[in-house]
Protein backbone atom coordinates (compact mmCIF):
# COMPACT_ATOMS: atom_id res chain seq x y z
CA UNK A 1 0.00 0.00 0.00
CA UNK A 2 1.50 3.52 -1.06
CA UNK A 3 -0.05 7.01 -0.29
CA UNK A 4 1.05 10.34 -1.58
CA UNK A 5 0.62 11.61 2.15
CA UNK A 6 3.41 10.14 4.41
CA UNK A 7 1.99 8.08 7.44
CA UNK A 8 3.67 7.09 10.84
CA UNK A 9 6.38 4.42 10.11
CA UNK A 10 5.22 1.15 11.46
CA UNK A 11 6.85 -0.13 14.59
CA UNK A 12 9.19 -3.14 13.30
CA UNK A 13 7.94 -2.26 9.61
CA UNK A 14 6.02 -4.90 7.71
CA UNK A 15 6.83 -8.77 7.56
CA UNK A 16 9.03 -9.43 4.62
CA UNK A 17 9.94 -12.56 3.34
CA UNK A 18 13.26 -11.76 5.61
CA UNK A 19 11.47 -12.02 8.52
CA UNK A 20 9.96 -16.01 7.84
CA UNK A 21 13.20 -17.42 10.10
CA UNK A 22 13.67 -14.41 12.48
CA UNK A 23 9.17 -14.80 13.21
CA UNK A 24 9.46 -18.64 13.62
CA UNK A 25 11.91 -18.20 16.19
CA UNK A 26 10.18 -15.75 18.21
CA UNK A 27 7.30 -17.34 17.92
CA UNK A 28 9.19 -20.70 19.58
CA UNK A 29 10.67 -18.50 21.87
CA UNK A 30 7.75 -16.94 23.67
CA UNK A 31 6.02 -20.53 23.46
CA UNK A 32 8.71 -22.08 25.57
CA UNK A 33 7.50 -19.95 28.48
CA UNK A 34 3.98 -21.53 27.86
CA UNK A 35 4.75 -25.02 29.48
CA UNK A 36 6.36 -23.09 32.77
CA UNK A 37 3.81 -20.92 33.24
CA UNK A 38 1.94 -24.26 33.15
CA UNK A 39 4.11 -25.81 35.46
CA UNK A 40 3.87 -22.84 38.10
CA UNK A 41 0.38 -22.87 37.80
CA UNK A 42 0.28 -26.61 39.16
CA UNK A 43 1.85 -26.42 41.70
CA UNK A 44 0.43 -24.74 44.86
CA UNK A 45 3.51 -23.63 46.17
CA UNK A 46 4.32 -20.62 43.16
CA UNK A 47 1.03 -20.66 41.59
CA UNK A 48 0.96 -17.09 41.47
CA UNK A 49 -1.84 -14.27 39.32
CA UNK A 50 0.16 -11.50 39.83
CA UNK A 51 2.20 -12.63 36.37
CA UNK A 52 -1.09 -13.28 34.55
CA UNK A 53 -0.08 -10.66 32.05
CA UNK A 54 3.11 -11.99 31.12
CA UNK A 55 1.72 -15.14 29.83
CA UNK A 56 -1.40 -13.10 28.34
CA UNK A 57 1.93 -10.83 26.42
CA UNK A 58 3.32 -14.79 25.95
CA UNK A 59 0.07 -16.10 24.09
CA UNK A 60 -0.20 -12.61 22.14
CA UNK A 61 3.24 -12.33 20.66
CA UNK A 62 3.11 -16.12 19.84
CA UNK A 63 0.08 -15.24 17.53
CA UNK A 64 1.38 -12.25 16.20
CA UNK A 65 4.72 -13.85 14.95
CA UNK A 66 2.58 -16.30 13.23
CA UNK A 67 0.50 -14.14 11.74
CA UNK A 68 4.07 -11.83 10.79
CA UNK A 69 5.48 -15.38 9.33
CA UNK A 70 2.79 -16.07 7.52
CA UNK A 71 2.62 -12.26 5.90
CA UNK A 72 6.06 -12.54 5.11
CA UNK A 73 5.61 -15.45 2.66
CA UNK A 74 2.31 -14.32 1.50
CA UNK A 75 2.55 -10.40 0.00
CA UNK A 76 -1.14 -10.13 -0.73
CA UNK A 77 -1.75 -10.13 3.13
CA UNK A 78 1.20 -8.07 3.65
CA UNK A 79 0.48 -4.92 3.17
CA UNK A 80 -3.19 -5.84 5.02
CA UNK A 81 -4.40 -2.36 7.01
CA UNK A 82 -6.27 -4.42 9.41
CA UNK A 83 -3.01 -6.85 10.48
CA UNK A 84 -1.15 -3.86 9.85
CA UNK A 85 -2.94 -1.72 12.85
CA UNK A 86 -3.56 -4.94 14.91
CA UNK A 87 -0.18 -5.99 15.39
CA UNK A 88 0.23 -2.02 15.70
CA UNK A 89 -1.43 -2.18 19.04
CA UNK A 90 -0.12 -5.44 20.26
CA UNK A 91 3.30 -4.23 20.16
CA UNK A 92 2.65 -1.63 21.63
CA UNK A 93 1.45 -2.06 25.13
CA UNK A 94 3.15 -5.32 26.91
CA UNK A 95 6.19 -3.57 27.99
CA UNK A 96 3.71 -1.00 29.70
CA UNK A 97 1.60 -3.50 30.99
CA UNK A 98 4.81 -5.45 31.79
CA UNK A 99 6.17 -2.49 34.17
CA UNK A 100 2.99 -2.05 35.92
CA UNK A 101 3.11 -5.74 37.28
CA UNK A 102 6.63 -4.70 38.57
CA UNK A 103 4.61 -1.88 41.05
CA UNK A 104 2.47 -5.04 42.02
CA UNK A 105 5.67 -6.91 43.57
CA UNK A 106 7.26 -3.52 44.40
CA UNK A 107 3.98 -3.36 46.38
CA UNK A 108 4.72 -6.30 48.05
CA UNK A 109 8.61 -5.75 49.21
CA UNK A 110 7.10 -2.32 50.66
CA UNK A 111 3.99 -3.50 52.34
CA UNK A 112 6.00 -6.57 53.90
CA UNK A 113 8.55 -4.33 55.02
CA UNK A 114 6.16 -3.17 57.23
CA UNK A 115 5.00 -6.34 58.96
CA UNK A 116 6.12 -7.14 62.37
CA UNK A 117 5.47 -11.01 63.07
CA UNK A 118 2.83 -13.09 64.84
CA UNK A 119 3.83 -16.23 66.90
CA UNK A 120 3.75 -18.05 63.71
CA UNK A 121 4.75 -17.25 60.72
CA UNK A 122 4.28 -19.35 57.16
CA UNK A 123 7.40 -18.58 55.15
CA UNK A 124 5.07 -18.70 52.02
CA UNK A 125 3.17 -15.78 53.62
CA UNK A 126 2.09 -12.71 51.27
CA UNK A 127 1.69 -9.42 52.44
CA UNK A 128 -2.19 -9.48 52.86
CA UNK A 129 -1.35 -12.24 55.59
CA UNK A 130 -1.92 -10.16 58.67
CA UNK A 131 0.61 -8.72 61.59
CA UNK A 132 0.13 -10.13 64.75
CA UNK A 133 2.85 -8.88 67.08
CA UNK A 134 3.51 -5.34 67.05
CA UNK A 135 7.54 -6.16 66.25
CA UNK A 136 9.69 -8.75 65.23
CA UNK A 137 13.73 -9.12 65.78
CA UNK A 138 15.46 -9.98 62.99
CA UNK A 139 18.59 -9.49 64.00
CA UNK A 140 20.16 -8.34 67.05
CA UNK A 141 20.56 -5.16 65.56
CA UNK A 142 17.34 -5.18 63.71
CA UNK A 143 13.81 -4.69 65.52
CA UNK A 144 11.09 -4.00 63.07
CA UNK A 145 7.99 -2.20 64.65
CA UNK A 146 4.81 -3.16 63.19
CA UNK A 147 3.16 0.01 61.57
CA UNK A 148 -0.21 0.42 59.83
CA UNK A 149 0.09 3.87 58.85
CA UNK A 150 3.55 3.44 56.77
CA UNK A 151 1.52 0.10 55.50
CA UNK A 152 -1.75 1.61 54.88
CA UNK A 153 0.29 4.95 53.02
CA UNK A 154 1.93 2.33 50.71
CA UNK A 155 -0.81 0.95 49.74
CA UNK A 156 -2.63 3.89 48.73
CA UNK A 157 0.45 5.12 46.76
CA UNK A 158 0.94 2.00 44.85
CA UNK A 159 -2.78 2.16 43.81
CA UNK A 160 -2.00 5.90 42.47
CA UNK A 161 0.98 4.58 40.68
CA UNK A 162 -0.78 2.04 39.03
CA UNK A 163 -3.75 3.96 37.83
CA UNK A 164 -0.88 6.55 36.01
CA UNK A 165 -0.18 3.61 34.17
CA UNK A 166 -3.45 4.39 32.11
CA UNK A 167 -1.90 8.15 31.37
CA UNK A 168 0.52 5.90 29.01
CA UNK A 169 -1.75 3.09 28.19
CA UNK A 170 -4.58 4.82 27.20
CA UNK A 171 -3.15 6.98 24.75
CA UNK A 172 -1.46 4.36 23.06
CA UNK A 173 -4.56 2.21 22.58
CA UNK A 174 -6.25 5.25 20.61
CA UNK A 175 -2.84 6.23 18.71
CA UNK A 176 -2.23 2.67 17.33
CA UNK A 177 -5.89 1.74 16.78
CA UNK A 178 -6.23 4.79 14.95
CA UNK A 179 -3.19 3.48 12.48
CA UNK A 180 -5.47 3.03 9.68
CA UNK A 181 -7.04 5.98 9.44
CA UNK A 182 -3.49 7.04 9.60
CA UNK A 183 -2.84 6.23 6.27
CA UNK A 184 -5.39 8.11 4.59
CA UNK A 185 -5.42 10.97 6.49
CA UNK A 186 -3.08 13.59 7.15
CA UNK A 187 -4.21 14.84 10.27
CA UNK A 188 -4.80 10.92 11.57
CA UNK A 189 -1.55 10.88 10.81
CA UNK A 190 -0.64 13.69 13.05
CA UNK A 191 -2.29 12.66 15.98
CA UNK A 192 -1.29 8.93 15.68
CA UNK A 193 2.30 10.26 16.01
CA UNK A 194 1.14 12.57 18.80
CA UNK A 195 -0.51 10.05 20.65
CA UNK A 196 2.63 7.53 20.20
CA UNK A 197 5.07 9.55 21.93
CA UNK A 198 2.41 10.58 24.52
CA UNK A 199 2.33 6.70 25.86
CA UNK A 200 6.46 6.19 25.03
CA UNK A 201 7.08 9.11 26.72
CA UNK A 202 4.81 8.71 30.08
CA UNK A 203 6.00 5.18 30.49
CA UNK A 204 9.49 5.70 30.24
CA UNK A 205 8.87 8.45 32.90
CA UNK A 206 7.11 6.00 34.91
CA UNK A 207 9.28 3.17 34.30
CA UNK A 208 12.12 5.75 35.51
CA UNK A 209 10.28 6.71 38.51
CA UNK A 210 9.30 3.51 39.62
CA UNK A 211 13.20 2.15 39.10
CA UNK A 212 14.02 5.10 41.64
CA UNK A 213 11.60 3.82 44.09
CA UNK A 214 12.84 0.03 43.31
CA UNK A 215 16.17 1.48 44.75
CA UNK A 216 14.95 3.24 47.20
CA UNK A 217 13.72 0.02 48.67
CA UNK A 218 17.06 -1.58 49.10
CA UNK A 219 17.06 0.33 52.53
CA UNK A 220 14.16 -1.58 53.63
CA UNK A 221 13.53 -4.54 56.38
CA UNK A 222 13.33 -7.95 54.57
CA UNK A 223 14.52 -7.01 51.32
CA UNK A 224 17.19 -8.88 49.64
CA UNK A 225 19.51 -8.13 46.59
CA UNK A 226 17.70 -10.61 44.14
CA UNK A 227 14.70 -8.22 45.05
CA UNK A 228 16.33 -5.31 43.84
CA UNK A 229 18.00 -7.09 40.72
CA UNK A 230 14.34 -8.72 38.97
CA UNK A 231 12.89 -5.77 39.67
CA UNK A 232 14.82 -3.50 37.98
CA UNK A 233 15.87 -5.49 35.13
CA UNK A 234 12.47 -5.93 33.90
CA UNK A 235 12.59 -2.37 34.07
CA UNK A 236 15.47 -2.32 32.40
CA UNK A 237 13.94 -4.30 29.16
CA UNK A 238 11.27 -2.05 29.57
CA UNK A 239 12.78 0.68 29.08
CA UNK A 240 14.82 -0.25 26.19
CA UNK A 241 11.15 -0.97 24.37
CA UNK A 242 10.45 2.67 25.55
CA UNK A 243 13.43 4.30 24.24
CA UNK A 244 13.44 2.17 20.81
CA UNK A 245 9.82 3.69 19.84
CA UNK A 246 10.75 7.04 21.01
CA UNK A 247 14.08 6.95 18.57
CA UNK A 248 12.03 5.64 16.01
CA UNK A 249 8.27 6.87 16.01
CA UNK A 250 9.56 10.75 13.91
CA UNK A 251 9.92 8.44 10.40
CA UNK A 252 7.00 8.87 8.09
CA UNK A 253 6.50 6.53 5.15
CA UNK A 254 3.98 6.74 2.12
CA UNK A 255 4.31 3.01 1.67
CA UNK A 256 4.35 -0.13 4.03
CA UNK A 257 6.68 -1.94 1.60
CA UNK A 258 9.37 0.82 1.80
CA UNK A 259 12.32 0.07 2.08
CA UNK A 260 14.03 3.63 2.17
CA UNK A 261 15.67 4.50 5.42
CA UNK A 262 12.95 5.76 8.27
CA UNK A 263 10.32 3.30 6.96
CA UNK A 264 10.92 0.30 9.53
CA UNK A 265 11.83 -2.24 6.87
CA UNK A 266 15.91 -1.87 6.16
CA UNK A 267 18.15 -4.49 7.81
CA UNK A 268 19.46 -2.14 10.29
CA UNK A 269 16.27 -0.79 11.40
CA UNK A 270 14.39 -4.53 11.24
CA UNK A 271 17.78 -5.68 13.78
CA UNK A 272 17.37 -2.86 16.36
CA UNK A 273 13.49 -3.51 16.60
CA UNK A 274 14.25 -7.50 17.03
CA UNK A 275 16.83 -6.91 19.54
CA UNK A 276 15.91 -3.59 21.91
CA UNK A 277 12.12 -3.99 21.39
CA UNK A 278 10.89 -7.73 20.74
CA UNK A 279 13.41 -9.56 22.66
CA UNK A 280 13.74 -6.74 25.55
CA UNK A 281 9.75 -7.72 26.08
CA UNK A 282 10.60 -11.47 25.82
CA UNK A 283 13.68 -11.32 28.68
CA UNK A 284 11.22 -9.06 31.08
CA UNK A 285 8.63 -11.69 30.44
CA UNK A 286 10.89 -14.44 31.50
CA UNK A 287 11.54 -12.58 34.86
CA UNK A 288 8.08 -12.93 35.76
CA UNK A 289 7.23 -16.40 34.65
CA UNK A 290 10.97 -18.24 35.13
CA UNK A 291 11.93 -17.66 38.63
CA UNK A 292 8.96 -18.13 41.48
CA UNK A 293 7.97 -14.98 42.13
CA UNK A 294 5.78 -16.22 44.77
CA UNK A 295 8.54 -17.78 46.79
CA UNK A 296 11.07 -14.90 46.04
CA UNK A 297 8.91 -11.79 47.09
CA UNK A 298 6.18 -13.42 49.05
CA UNK A 299 2.83 -12.45 47.24
CA UNK A 300 1.16 -15.45 47.80
CA UNK A 301 -1.49 -16.74 45.09
CA UNK A 302 -3.29 -13.18 45.04
CA UNK A 303 -0.53 -10.46 45.59
CA UNK A 304 -1.41 -7.78 48.09
CA UNK A 305 -4.91 -6.81 47.30
CA UNK A 306 -6.21 -5.46 50.49
CA UNK A 307 -6.93 -1.71 51.04
CA UNK A 308 -6.71 -1.97 54.98
CA UNK A 309 -5.74 -4.44 57.23
CA UNK A 310 -8.80 -6.88 58.17
CA UNK A 311 -10.38 -6.96 61.39
CA UNK A 312 -8.15 -8.18 64.22
CA UNK A 313 -10.99 -10.79 64.97
CA UNK A 314 -10.36 -12.20 61.33
CA UNK A 315 -6.60 -11.67 61.67
CA UNK A 316 -6.37 -14.45 64.88
CA UNK A 317 -9.14 -16.88 62.76
CA UNK A 318 -6.38 -15.93 59.90
CA UNK A 319 -3.35 -16.75 62.25
CA UNK A 320 -4.67 -20.03 63.34
CA UNK A 321 -5.78 -21.56 60.09
CA UNK A 322 -2.38 -21.02 58.85
CA UNK A 323 -0.73 -22.97 61.79
CA UNK A 324 -2.98 -25.62 61.71
CA UNK A 325 -2.19 -25.98 58.21
CA UNK A 326 1.88 -25.62 58.44
CA UNK A 327 1.85 -27.93 61.35
CA UNK A 328 -0.17 -30.94 59.02
CA UNK A 329 2.36 -30.02 56.32
CA UNK A 330 5.45 -30.33 58.75
CA UNK A 331 6.53 -26.70 58.28
CA UNK A 332 6.81 -26.46 62.43
CA UNK A 333 6.28 -29.09 64.92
Amino acid sequence: MSNENPFPSPVGGVPMASDFGISIFFSLLYLSLIPIFVSRLYNKHSRVIVSINAIITTIERVIIFSLRAWQSRNSAERTSPTLTTYMQVTIALPYIVIAHDVVVLLRCLYVNSTKGSAGFTDPRDSPVAPSMSPSIHLSDEIHIHDDPKKRFFYRWFTDVLKLAFLAATIPGIIGNAHYRGGMDNASTANEVMITRYLSSGIALFLILFVAALVVRARKLPKVEPIHITILLSILACNASSAIFRLLFMYHRTTSLTSIAPGSGNTPLEKATFYIFHMLSDWLAVALLLVPNIRAIFKTGMWGDWRAVDPPSQEQEWARRRKEVKARRSGLIV
